[in-house]
């Protein structure tokens, strides 16, 4: 049995100072207690300088794009980065292969210890077989032809079964709300809420918000008359992101780079998640959302990294220090849950990751490099892995 503790340890849910955190071999949370006194008079303890945390969760990655890192220009804007997406999707798979794996480890070594990845191919499939993260991935349909919508659902079923006899966790979930067809939208949130839980890419751009807005733009003259089938039925982009989504269902809302409160009134966000990809906002919009929306209205909040087509890297860390620079109202506090718990609960995962909690195996880092007067992260912050 381990007795890890340091300045702090941060449960996924609160701070405990000076506590410390009991582990077995198997890395199985036995305990969890605050000393009292000071650590140091405790004996058999490992004492950090620094934050005991639960491993990181990704909410939201494309693990199928790491072969396109630095390709796509930044500051482009939507329309402009689909259609690079498109332009490279196609590889060798041999290189594919490599930069999923490497990315893969580099998302292990920064803490992650569990990733929302969205899937569009078995590629990756390999990849998280032999991953130590845990995988919980999203088999992503799109199309705007309402004709192909019976076949785009079919291959999606037959992928995700493909998954599943692999071993691995997968569920079919719609892309984002401008490129599904009335018919595939309906199919898709379907399957999303038999297995209740859906993720959509949300309110992402300014291409995106002026097509559902004006019916206008770079984003209608890239889809073509298609749109033209349903953009009328919708006064915003927000709106057709939550259409057909059942009560029941658990919604990741990804990016959110325009949120508003015109439309958070307009919905339940009860059993919503608003996943944040801050590096890829700046990326592709040079934007970032309004946070104080996010605070004001108690929203629950987690953190992804979306690819290496639009960040530098896959490092949850990077984010919440993005977060921290042009947001430190939010606190580290909050930062470190959405990170932690809040990623668990969004995917599902918190019966066994996210929190200290006793009997689960969440993976124990130490946070170092931390501002203990103020309780914000800095330049210095590193993440390393205990356990």
């Amino acid at each position: 049995m381990r007795y890890i503790s340091g300045h702090y340890v941060f449960t996924g849910s609160e701070f405990i100072k000076n506590g410390i955190v009991e582990v077995d071999s198997d890395g199985i949370i036995a305990g969890l207690s605050s000393t009292g006194r000071t650590v140091s008079e405790k004996a058999g303890v490992e004492f950090y300088n620094g934050i005991i945390m639960p491993g990181l969760v990704n909410a939201h990655c494309h693990l199928e794009l790491s072969n396109m890192k630095g390709i796509i220009p930044e500051h482009q804007g939507m329309s402009d980065f689909c259609k690079h997406v498109m332009l490279h999707r196609n590889i060798n798979p041999d290189e594919r292969y490599s930069a999923m794996r490497d990315a893969d480890k580099f998302m292990e070594n920064e803490g992650i210890v569990a990733v929302g990845d969205i899937s569009n191919t078995e590629a990756s499939i390999e990849v998280k077989k032999n991953s130590r993260l845990t995988y919980r991935s999203f088999i992503e349909t799109f199309g705007l032809n309402p004709d192909k919508a019976d076949g785009i659902i079919d291959r999606a079923k037959n992928l995700q079964k493909i998954f599943e006899q692999n071993g691995l966790s997968a569920s079919i979930t719609p892309h984002a709300p401008y490129s599904l067809s009335e018919k595939l939208l309906l199919l898709s949130v379907n399957e999303s809420n038999n297995a209740r839980i859906a993720s959509i890419h949300n309110m992402e751009s300014l291409d995106e918000m002026e097509l559902f807005e004006t019916k206008r733009g770079k984003m209608r003259n890239l889809f073509g008359d298609y749109v033209d089938l349903f953009i009328y039925s919708y006064d915003s982009s927000m709106q057709r992101s939550v259409e057909y989504i059942a009560f029941e269902t658990d919604l990741l809302l990804i990016h959110n780079t325009f949120v508003n409160i015109h439309d958070l009134k307009k919905i339940n966000t009860d059993r919503m998640t608003f996943v944040l990809c801050p590096a890829s906002n700046l990326y592709i919009e040079n934007r970032l959302p309004d946070i104080n929306l996010f605070l004001e209205n108690n929203l629950k909040v987690a953190v992804g990294t979306d690819g290496l087509s639009s960040n530098t890297n896959l490092s949850i860390l990077n984010e919440l220090k993005i977060l921290n620079s042009h947001f430190p109202q939010i606190g580290l506090h909050s930062l470190l849950r959405w990170a932690t718990l809040n990623g668990a609960q969004a995917l599902k995962l918190d019966s066994e990751l996210g929190s200290f909690s006793v009997n689960r195996r969440p993976g124990i880092l130490l946070l170092s490099g931390i501002d203990f007067k103020n309780m914000q992260l800095t330049e210095r912050s590193r993440i390393e892995r205990l356990a």
